[in-house]
């Protein structure tokens, strides 16, 4: 009974701690967010579409209604299911996604600080150090600098699944192990990092027990066994779609990334803007390298890491406490290691090579978070080392001082912005209304900007995909849609002039029926109104029009698909191909090799003069060319494309003169890593083959593959 009370004061106290931190959270919950307007509005989408889908059985779940006309594009971030569990009710009771975000965010200090609090008092028999070691965990700065990452926040399940752990080692019970596999993956469904970071502290005790086993070392075999196979057949089902968009959309992190994305031990030093820095004695770091977990963790665990010889301990103690502490500090070494990422002498680089999934994470130094676990764990000894030597009255005046300068370190109150645009009585809303009454098909939201260049109404337009019920080609998430690049960019084809009405014709083979633009998105007005009237004079596009303040909202027509190659076509040997160009003709046989990523490449900006020449070893009737582009060069698509016959007797023929960039966004739609042009031909006798680039454009022109396909002769 006493210790539940305890727990229960605990739990209390770490609640006042989570509201504390977050203030001004708790003033607007239903309308403001903490860390910005990215990722934390992301989070809100997630777990919205989450709380939606389990209401119907989880039917559709990974297609999320973003980065249209993709699949299985929940994926393309963190999908926040072991959030979601928790969040959906609110969801459905209040139909708030960003009341749902918020309690979330408010729930992972109080699930961060009792569950280190459950440990640690398992392990140093002390409620006072427990609880000073909760707070150092729930109130760390490296908490501040993570604020915009819900999911990185949410590592609380780790000191969970490890108490769980140390029970089973202590007690032998199967429903503690049972325990630890739902805190397991509690904590890789809400953060795909924690899947695989996790194991670092269960493989550091599982082996420290396994070298001095209180339990019969078959046994915890078969138990370990046992859990990992629930863990993976849990698992599996959200692994295949990770590893089949690795597979079809490259969605692996390149190697040349993990440095500058890896900790340095001079950045366990480094505060988040805005964080205590004991009076500018620490400096402030960028992107992921604010680590500093705090000066107090940091002093204790150090005095806690020195107990690991204590003689003093009381019987029930003596056993298990240098065990503890010596398995704690061999965690945040190897932890503190594997954080620096890639390098001489150092594992990492290895492991994401050979470890299945691991090369799709790009952030070692977010091995931050099992860093402060143990951390907070090693304090949590040198705590109750340190008031078991004070009397009663002076070791809860110490707690409290040392709680008061824990909070001084950790958290000061939080930034947070109103979700502007977001149920707001505006003409937005008038023109989500129509969309939503409107029939089903794919939208394109203007402004659109590639990813990298981010503004908040992309996420705001996630958010509001929820409402009107259309999926969206925008998107902003931890992966690129190239569709969304190369509508986005500064050469994006709706900014090229005269490309308008052939981008909107590719957009509606895709299954996009309908273009919103907003003009309070754009910062050049006159940009607006060029696209505007580009649209506008597209009437062959165009369904229906609707105009409102500041908001234009169009119809697209309904189109058929464009019908397949026809039959009988039988590529042609590239071996015996005689190859000339304007440009870089010792590259030419790059398109020929095999190989998509190599290719060939004007060097310069499209000028309408481009050409290369095919001469064939015998006259052929070509019935169907292809050119295959790289998501890594997808600006670099021809604009016009001209294709001329020269026959046998050197009388030349023009087989398709015509823009093609209709054809390359329906390319891009297909296949986003290698989209392609494909152009069929009426019947000729070709001996020599000319594909022309005529137009202009900003970018160079480049093939990474290209196939000639010879029509058979009928009889």
């Amino acid at each position: 009974m006493r210790e539940r009370r305890a727990a229960l004061l605990a739990f209390m106290v770490f609640l006042a701690a989570a509201l504390l931190a977050t203030y001004p959270l708790l003033r607007e919950p239903r309308h403001s967010i903490a860390g910005g307007l990215g990722d934390p509005i992301i989070g809100t989408t997630v777990l919205a579409w989450d709380a939606d889908r389990m209401a119907h059985g989880f039917r559709g779940l990974w297609d999320a209604p973003f980065f249209f006309p993709y699949r299985h594009t929940l994926a393309y971030m963190e999908h926040l299911l072991g959030v979601a569990l928790f969040t959906a009710p609110v969801q459905w009771l209040f139909h708030n996604p960003v009341l749902a975000y918020n309690l979330a965010y408010i729930a992972s200090y109080v699930l961060a600080g009792f569950g280190m609090f459950l440990l640690t008092q398992s392990l140093w028999h002390r409620a006072d150090a427990a609880l000073l070691a909760g707070l150092a965990f729930a109130l760390t700065p490296y908490r501040l600098a993570q604020s915009s990452h819900l999911q990185v926040l949410m590592n609380g399940w780790m000191p969970i699944g490890l108490w769980a752990l140390h029970q089973y080692f202590a007690s032998g019970s199967r429903r503690w192990m049972a325990g630890f596999v739902a805190a397991y993956l509690l904590s890789g469904l809400s953060n795909g990092y924690y899947l695989y970071f996790f194991l670092l502290p269960v493989a550091v005790l599982a082996a420290g027990e396994l070298a001095r086993p209180r339990l019969p070392r078959i046994r915890m075999a078969v138990d370990f066994t046992v859990a990992g196979a629930a863990i993976a057949a849990a698992m599996a089902p959200i692994a295949f779609v990770y590893f089949q968009l690795q597979r079809e959309h490259g969605f692996v992190r390149p190697a040349d990334e993990l440095p500058g994305l890896s900790a340095r031990l001079g950045d366990y030093f480094r505060t988040a803007p805005g964080g205590w820095t004991w009076g500018a004695l620490l400096p402030s770091g960028g992107g992921e390298r604010q680590l500093f977990q705090g000066f107090v963790v940091l002093l204790f665990a150090t005095l806690g890491a020195c107990t690991i010889g204590r003689r003093d301990a009381s019987p029930p103690d003596r056993g298990t406490w240098g065990r503890a502490v010596g398995a704690y500090l061999v965690m945040a070494a190897l932890a503190v290691w594997l954080s620096m990422g890639p390098g001489t002498g150092r594992p990492y680089g290895l492991l994401f090579r050979v470890v299945p999934g691991l090369n799709g994470l790009r952030v070692p130094a977010r091995l931050a978070a099992v860093v402060i676990v143990a951390l907070s764990v090693l304090a949590g000894a040198g705590f109750a080392w340190f008031l078991g030597r004070l009397s009663k009255q002076t070791a809860a005046v110490a707690a409290l001082a040392i709680a008061a300068v824990i909070v001084l370190e950790g958290q000061h109150g939080i930034g947070v912005s109103d979700v502007a645009g977001w149920r707001d009585k505006s003409w937005d809303r008038v023109a989500y209304e129509w969309l939503r009454s409107s029939p089903p098909g794919g939208a394109l939201e203007l402004n659109i900007t590639e990813m990298d260049d981010f503004h908040p109404f992309t996420t705001i337009y996630e958010l509001n995909a929820l409402e009107h019920r259309h999926p969206i080609v925008n998107g902003y998430a931890g992966w690129k849609s190239n569709l969304q690049e190369l509508l986005g960019g500064t050469q994006s084809p709706l900014r090229e002039p005269g490309n308008v009405a052939d981008t909107l014709r590719g957009l509606r083979r895709i299954g996009v029926r309908y273009v919103l633009l907003h003009e309070r998105t754009f910062t050049d007005q006159e940009a607006a109104r060029r696209l505007e009237m580009g649209i506008q004079a597209a009437t062959d596009e165009i369904d229906e029009e609707h105009r409102w303040p500041e908001v234009w909202a169009w119809r697209l027509k309904d189109i058929e698909p464009r019908p397949p190659a026809p039959p009988g076509l039988t590529p042609l040997d590239p071996k015996t191909f005689e190859l000339h160009a304007s440009h870089q003709e010792g590259r030419l046989p790059l398109i020929f090799d095999g190989d998509l990523d190599t290719r060939w490449m004007t060097g310069e900006r499209q000028a309408g003069v481009e050409w290369i020449e095919i001469r064939l070893p015998r006259p052929s009737n070509v019935g169907r060319l292809q050119i295959v582009g790289a998501g890594r060069t997808i600006l670099d698509y021809p604009r016009h494309l001209r294709i001329d016959s020269i026959d046998p007797t050197g009388v030349s023929q023009t087989l398709f003169d015509d823009r093609v960039i209709d054809r390359y966004v329906e390319g891009v739609a297909v296949d986003d890593q290698h989209p392609s042009i494909a152009v069929d031909l009426p019947r000729n006798q070709t001996a020599t083959l000319r594909i022309l680039q005529t137009a202009q454009g900003l970018s160079w022109w480049s093939i990474h593959d290209l196939t000639i396909w010879e029509r058979r002769e009928e009889r």
